[in-house]
């Protein structure tokens, strides 16, 4: 947190990140004190030594046989102690420079890293009995649980410069929170797993129920769900948040690296226009801008009659929006003005942009937010959400 957010660091106003109610929390170390107060260094020795003692006491006793009987204490005050120095340089905590490697390889993706860890562990878990379960129990002193949770509370607190409880009101606390996370995340997981089944079985719109739940007092309220609010739309038009305006690409520009923009502003105005033959006819609308997320992919007023731009598929304009970021612009201009494919052909992507340009293959569609305007008023307003969706061979997308 402290990398993220150095002591001195600023937030997006400029003022003091570490403000108000943020308490810029400080590392702990065994035995070595930063700001030379003996007092809270022998806290902190105290809590860090309980910490190891309860947490491999519980570690232990997931491995042992089920049947075996713990008498006493399994680590002593010594033991823990001793474990530090296996963690540290000369009895001093290491520097950011003798840190243990952090073993990933930035070529290699997460998915690969998880499989091989994966497949590591296979091997060695075949080795070993199924671990034991702890069931948490707060009015047991001789299990070592509420030991633990205030070994870890407690070192949490010292981070934070909050004083440290007993074992007593730790369990009272704990008695408080572990019962009311329980019951209440049971509770509205079921409803949540209710209303699911509802909308699986298609039940009409009024067997549905909003819930509203306090177990304290205790209070139950069931309600039918609301309406979903209308926006307003193109010449009066209203729509939902749930309304979506599809396009849908044919095989043979799928095959092809997509459906062009061109094809796409000519689908999508042929869906817009009017039903009314005659003198009751009226004229389609403009569409004025194109956008994907942040990014405006086509503008009349800048890209009208831009043949470059029209010829290039929604995929490619998707991707280069994501390459190019706030400089979308840039990736517009044709290659006499840029020198070339814009920025798209000259930003070294980040590993989230490769993440998220590799996730855009596998997508089976887009939704884009479309403007437009009224070309007898130049009234404008905005669609529901365009989806685009894409020919259904482009690689089993995700849909």
């Amino acid at each position: 947190l402290l990398r993220q957010h150095p002591l001195d660091s600023v937030d997006e106003d400029g003022e003091p990140f570490w403000t108000g109610t943020r308490r810029a929390p400080k590392a702990l170390s065994f035995g070595v004190s930063a700001s030379g107060d003996s007092t809270e260094q022998a806290t902190s020795d105290e809590h860090l030594v309980d910490f190891v003692r309860t947490a491999a006491r519980l570690r232990i006793e997931m491995y042992l046989p089920r049947d075996a009987e713990i008498a006493g204490d399994l680590i002593s005050i010594e033991d823990a102690t001793n474990a530090f120095s296996v963690c540290s340089v000369g009895g001093k905590g290491l520097d950011e420079s003798e840190q243990l490697p952090n073993n990933t390889d930035e070529s290699e993706d997460v998915a690969s890293r998880i499989a091989k860890l994966l497949d590591g562990n296979k091997d060695w878990s075949r080795q070993v009995h199924p671990l034991n379960l702890a069931e948490f129990e707060k009015d047991d002193d001789n299990n070592g649980h509420v030991a633990f949770v205030a070994a870890a509370s407690n070192l949490r607190a010292l981070c934070y410069g909050i004083k440290p409880v007993d074992a007593m009101e730790t369990r009272r606390v704990a008695g408080r929170i572990v019962p009311a996370m329980v019951t209440t995340t049971a509770f509205v997981s079921a409803l949540s797993c209710i209303e699911l089944l509802k909308l699986l079985q298609k039940a009409p719109l009024t067997l549905h129920r909003n819930a509203f739940v306090n177990l304290a007092l205790p209070f139950f309220a069931f309600t039918c769900p609301m309406p979903a609010e209308e926006a307003e739309g193109y010449r009066g038009e209203t729509h939902t948040i749930w309304d979506r305006i599809i396009v849908k690409e044919s095989k043979k520009p799928g095959v092809r690296g997509g459906i062009k923009l061109s094809r796409f502003l000519k689908d999508l105005r042929k869906q817009l226009a009017s039903d009314d033959v005659g003198d009751d006819a009226q004229p389609p609308p403009e569409i004025a801008t194109v956008s994907y997320g942040p990014y405006m992919l086509y503008a009349n007023f800048l890209h009208d009659g831009d043949e470059d731009l029209l010829r290039q598929p929604m995929t490619k304009l998707v991707q280069d929006a994501i390459i190019c970021g706030d400089d979308i612009d840039d990736g517009f201009m044709s290659d006499d003005e840029e020198g070339g494919d814009g920025c798209a052909a000259e930003v070294e992507l980040t590993k989230e942009q490769q993440i998220e340009i590799e996730q855009l293959k596998r997508r089976s569609f887009f939704d884009f937010s479309v403007i437009v305007g009224d070309p007898e008023t130049g009234e404008e307003a905005e669609l529901p959400p365009v989806r685009l969706m894409r020919w259904k061979d482009v690689g089993g997308g995700d849909q």
